[in-house]
C-alpha cells in the first residue's frame, strides 16, 4: 500500500508551521510598532499643524518685525523662507536643529499620509506654503529615542520566534502522531492483503476512529474470506492429489500445493529440465492472469505449462506436448514443400502470359492482364505461406544486435500512421522507460509487430484503438503486447488461428487468407521467442523475446589499510 512520503516526515509539516506562523506573527507586530509610533509622534504633530495653521493666517513676510514675533510665540524653532528659498527669518533652535535628515524608512512608513506634518529624524516638522510665495516651517524636536523603532524591534522580533517554534514544535507532535497511525493503519492493510491479517486498534477520535474502525472491519472480514479460501484450495488440493496429470496451486496464504505427478515429472527430469520446469510452475502461480508457456526437454520432449486464477489462489498445469508439436512440425513441412513445388508453375504462367501479352489481339489484353494479376497474387501468397519455413525464398541468416523497444515502436508508427489514420483507428504505446533491451533481429521483430498490427486493424471497429505494449518478464525476458479494442479471440480458437490458413468465426466477411499469424508464429519461433493469443474481447498478442543479460557488477574495491596494517581480503 502506498503511504504519503509527506506524512512519514514531520519536520517538513513543522517548517511550513514555523515559517508561515513567523510570518504572520511579523506582519502583526510590525502593523503594532507602526501604529504605536504613529500615537506617539502625534502627539507633537498634531498641536504642531494647528500652530503651523495659525502662524501661516497671521504672518505678513513684508513685515519682518512682527512677523518675528509672531514666529517667537510659537514656542520653538521656526522659520520664515522666502519665495527663492532663502531663510529669512529664525528663531529658537540652533542650525543643528534644522540639520536633521529624514527619517528612516520604518518611521517614513509609520507616518505616511499624515495630516500637515511630517517625522524628521527626532523632530517633527510642519510646513505651510504662503500665497506670496514665502514659507512658515515650525520644528519641535522629540524625546530622546522617540520617532523610531529602536531596540522595541528586538525584543517583538524574539518573541515572534518563540511563539513561532512553539507553533512549529505543535504541528510536529500532531504531524508524527498522525503519521504514526497511519503507518500503524498501512501496515496492518498491507498485512491483511498478504495473507497475514492481526488485529487493528481503533486510534484517536472522529475521523481517525472511524478509519481505525473500518480498517479493523475490512481486516478482519479479509480473515474471514481468507479462511474460507483457504478451505476451498485445501479440499481443491485434496482433489488434485490423486490426478495423473501433473498440478500445482497456490494458496491465499501464499502456500503451495503440488500433487505427486508433478512430483515424480520433476523427480525423472535432470538439473537443466527440473531447473526449467520450477521455473516455469513457480511463474504461473506468482503471475495474474491466464498464463500459458511451452517448455522444450533435452531430451527431445515438449511440455506446456497453463495457469490460470481460482478464487483465493491460481492453479498450474503441466501436461505433454510432444505428439502435437510433432504434428505441428510436420503439418508445417508438408505446407512448405506444397507452397514450394507451387512456385514454378505460378512463375512459369507469369512468364507465358507476359509472352503471350505482346501477341495477343487489343481486345484479348485485359484478359491476358488479368491472368497475369492473378499470377501475381497467387505469387505473393505463396511467399506468405513460405514465410519463416525451412524453403522461405525471404529467408537470411539471422541478425541478432541489442535494440530498445522504443525504437521498434517509432518504426511501426510511421509505417502504420496513415494508413490507421484513414481507417479511424490510433495507435498507442505503452512502454514503460525502464523496460530492458532486447537482443534479436530488428527486421523480424518488426515484421512479426507489423502481421500483429494489421491483423488487429482488420478486425478492429473504426475509432477502435490499437496499443502497442510492453514488460520485463521475470525470467530475463521482454514482452511486447498487441491489443486493440475489437471482439478478440474465442477461448477454443486460440490453438487454432496461429496455424497457417486458418481463421476465426469472428473472421467471417473479413479479407485475407489466415496467414498473418501463423507467419508471425513462425517468425517468432525463429527468433527463438514466442507468440501467444489472449482470448476475450479485445484481442491481444503477446510476443516473447530474450532480454540482453545484464552486465555482471564490478567487485567492489579493496578498502585500504589502516594505521599501516593490511586491508583485509573481501
Amino acid at each position: 500500500m502506498h503511504q504519503d512520503p509527506h506524512l512519514r516526515r514531520p519536520w517538513r509539516a513543522a517548517l511550513i508551521a514555523f515559517a508561515a506562523s513567523a510570518i504572520a506573527l511579523g506582519l502583526v507586530a510590525a502593523l503594532a510598532l507602526g501604529l504605536g509610533l504613529r500615537h506617539e509622534v502625534a502627539r507633537t504633530g498634531d498641536p504642531l499643524a494647528r500652530a503651523a495653521d495659525a502662524a501661516a493666517e497671521r504672518i505678513d513676510p513684508a513685515r519682518l518685525a512682527p512677523a518675528r514675533r509672531l514666529l517667537q510665540d510659537t514656542g520653538g524653532p521656526a522659520r520664515l523662507i522666502g519665495p527663492g528659498g532663502k531663510v529669512r527669518l529664525q528663531t529658537g533652535g540652533a542650525g543643528s536643529v534644522w540639520d536633521a535628515p529624514a527619517a528612516d524608512w520604518t518611521g517614513a512608513l509609520a507616518t505616511t499620509g499624515a495630516g500637515g506634518w511630517a517625522l524628521r529624524d527626532g523632530a517633527v516638522e510642519a510646513r505651510r506654503e504662503l500665497s506670496t510665495g514665502a514659507a512658515v516651517v515650525l520644528r519641535r524636536p522629540l524625546a530622546p529615542g522617540a520617532g523610531a523603532l529602536g531596540a522595541e524591534v528586538w525584543p517583538v522580533a524574539a518573541l515572534v520566534g518563540v511563539l513561532a517554534l512553539l507553533a512549529a514544535a505543535l504541528t510536529w507532535w500532531l504531524a508524527a502522531r498522525a503519521a504514526g497511525r497511519l503507518r500503524r493503519l498501512a501496515a496492518a492493510s498491507e498485512a491483511a492483503a498478504a495473507g497475514r491479517p492481526g488485529p487493528v486498534a481503533a486510534e484517536g477520535r472522529g475521523d481517525w476512529r472511524r478509519l481505525g474502525a473500518a480498517v479493523g472491519a475490512h481486516v478482519a472480514r479479509t480473515a474471514d474470506l481468507q479462511d474460507v479460501a483457504e478451505a476451498r484450495v485445501e479440499a481443491l488440493g485434496a482433489a488434485l492429489a490423486p490426478l495423473a496429470h501433473p498440478a500445482a496451486a497456490r494458496t491465499p496464504a501464499g502456500g503451495l500445493i503440488r500433487n505427486e505427478a508433478l512430483e515424480r515429472l520433476v523427480g525423472g527430469l535432470g538439473v537443466e529440465d527440473r531447473r526449467q520446469v520450477e521455473d516455469a510452475v513457480r511463474s504461473g502461480l506468482s503471475s495474474a492472469g491466464p498464463v500459458s508457456r511451452r517448455l522444450a526437454l533435452t531430451d527431445g520432449r515438449m511440455l506446456e505449462m497453463e495457469a490460470w486464477a481460482v478464487p483465493g489462489g491460481r492453479l498450474v498445469a503441466v501436461g505433454e506436448r510432444t505428439e502435437q508439436a510433432r504434428l505441428a512440425q510436420l503439418r508445417r513441412q508438408v505446407t512448405g514443400s506444397a507452397a514450394r513445388h507451387l512456385q514454378a508453375p505460378v512463375s512459369e504462367v507469369q512468364a507465358l502470359g507476359s509472352e503471350l501479352l505482346g501477341q495477343v489481339p487489343a481486345g484479348s489484353a485485359p484478359t491476358v492482364r488479368r491472368i497475369l494479376a492473378a499470377g501475381d497474387r497467387m505469387e505473393r501468397l505463396v511467399g506468405q505461406l513460405l514465410r519463416g519455413t525451412e524453403n522461405d525464398p525471404r529467408g537470411r541468416p539471422l541478425r541478432m544486435r541489442p535494440i530498445g523497444a522504443a525504437g521498434i515502436a517509432y518504426g511501426l508508427g510511421t509505417a502504420f500512421d496513415r494508413r490507421l489514420r484513414d481507417r479511424g483507428l490510433r495507435l498507442e504505446t505503452a512502454l514503460p522507460a525502464d523496460l530492458p533491451q532486447i537482443r534479436t533481429d530488428p527486421a523480424l521483430v518488426h515484421e512479426i509487430l507489423s502481421e500483429l498490427i494489421a491483423n488487429a486493424a482488420t478486425f478492429t471497429p473504426r475509432g477502435g484503438t490499437i496499443t502497442l505494449g510492453g514488460r520485463a518478464l521475470p525470467g530475463g525476458g521482454v514482452e511486447l503486447a498487441v491489443s486493440d479494442t475489437g471482439p478478440g479471440v474465442a477461448g477454443d480458437e486460440l490453438r487454432l488461428v496461429t496455424e497457417r490458413f486458418a481463421r476465426g468465426r469472428n473472421a467471417i466477411g473479413f479479407p485475407g487468407a489466415g496467414l498473418g499469424l501463423g507467419v508471425a508464429s513462425a517468425l517468432a519461433e525463429r527468433l527463438g521467442g514466442r507468440l501467444t493469443l489472449e482470448p476475450g474481447p479485445g484481442g491481444r498478442a503477446r510476443l516473447e523475446l530474450p532480454a540482453v543479460p545484464a552486465p555482471p557488477a564490478e567487485p567492489a574495491e579493496p578498502e585500504p589499510a589502516v594505521n599501516g596494517a593490511a586491508a583485509a581480503a573481501p
